[in-house]
């Protein structure tokens, strides 16, 4: 250990703190040496749920310097495993007090860590603050971020080069998000995006074809080769130029399933019949029944970092 010199000793911990920040809380435990080396890494990667912590975590952030709050990874969730069992049911002046809050809190954090964040995991459940939580975040520049995932009602990514070294967007919350390929929002925002994930979609029947009309355009197949009783789209709907692979996911459709849940389902099965094409693949799967909070989690833990 004496005979490392200072940089390699820092290049270890950079390394070894890419978890959810517990590494970085314990090897400051060690010694006053390791707690000094390390101190630009802990809060590299950081994962907190629920508003105490998102409270705690901004108020920490404020007071530190900015080359000791350099976050590169970052999972960030209005909820908890506590609280999403409990399900506690709160009146409405404080369902409105507790999502103020967590809006705020949410919006310093990622305020503090948008200039070096390279993946960022946000789950926002409370559908009080989904919308404007996501809304501010797409209107922020991250010029370093490579991996985005988002979970809530979110709105559509637009503004030009918020993002542009995007990779992979994974979507999920909104059961039919019509428009997200039309007007070009996406391309702009995301200009090198290879990987797309839209999931939790439910009786998404205007997005399935919103999608078959971006594949054919994709793949420069003209309707007429194709039976199908839909009109033209208004807008063009079109993928980032960069795009290599379109994941979309499916809730299970109940036993006694409505028209419109029925349409959407055989829709996105029709989806698979355009054909092959070269420069991307197109993945229909069925999203799995299980925790989602503990899945998000998860996938953000496993992603790359």
């Amino acid at each position: 250990m004496d005979t490392l010199p200072l940089e390699l000793h820092a290049q270890i911990l950079e390394a070894a703190c890419v978890d959810d920040g517990s590494t970085a809380r314990s090897l400051s435990l060690v010694s006053r040496y390791i707690r000094e080396v390390s101190k630009p890494f802990l809060y590299q990667s950081v994962a907190v749920s629920g508003l105490d912590a998102l409270a705690t975590l901004a108020k920490k952030l404020y007071d530190l310097p900015p080359h000791l709050r350099r976050i590169r990874h970052l999972f960030l969730s209005d909820h908890t495993y506590k609280s999403l069992r409990e399900r506690s049911i709160l009146t409405v002046g404080d369902a409105n007090e507790q999502a103020a809050l967590e809006e705020a809190a949410f919006l310093r954090i990622i305020h503090y860590a948008a200039p070096t964040l390279e993946t960022l995991a946000l789950s926002v459940f409370c559908p009080l603050n989904g919308s404007s939580v996501f809304g501010a975040v797409f209107s922020m520049t991250f010029p370093r971020l490579t991996h985005l995932s988002v979970h809530g009602f979110y709105p559509f990514p637009h503004t030009p080069n918020t993002t542009p070294r995007l990779r992979e967007l994974r979507l999920s919350g909104n059961r039919n998000p019509h428009g997200l390929l039309e007007m070009g929002g996406l391309s702009a925002a995301c200009p090198a995006l290879v990987h797309l994930e839209i999931a939790g979609l439910a009786s998404a029947v205007s997005f399935a074809s919103e999608v078959r009309s971006a594949l054919l355009a994709k793949a420069n197949v003209e309707d007429a080769l194709l039976s199908h009783p839909d009109p033209p789209p208004l807008l063009p709907a079109t993928f980032p130029p960069t795009l290599q692979l379109l994941r979309v996911e499916h809730l299970p459709s109940p036993p006694s399933r409505s028209k419109v849940a029925q349409q959407a389902h055989e829709k996105m099965k029709m989806l698979l019949n355009v054909g092959e094409m070269r420069e991307l693949r197109f993945e229909v799967v069925e999203c799995p029944i299980d925790d989602l909070y503990s899945r998000l989690r998860s996938n953000w833990l496993a992603g790359e970092k």
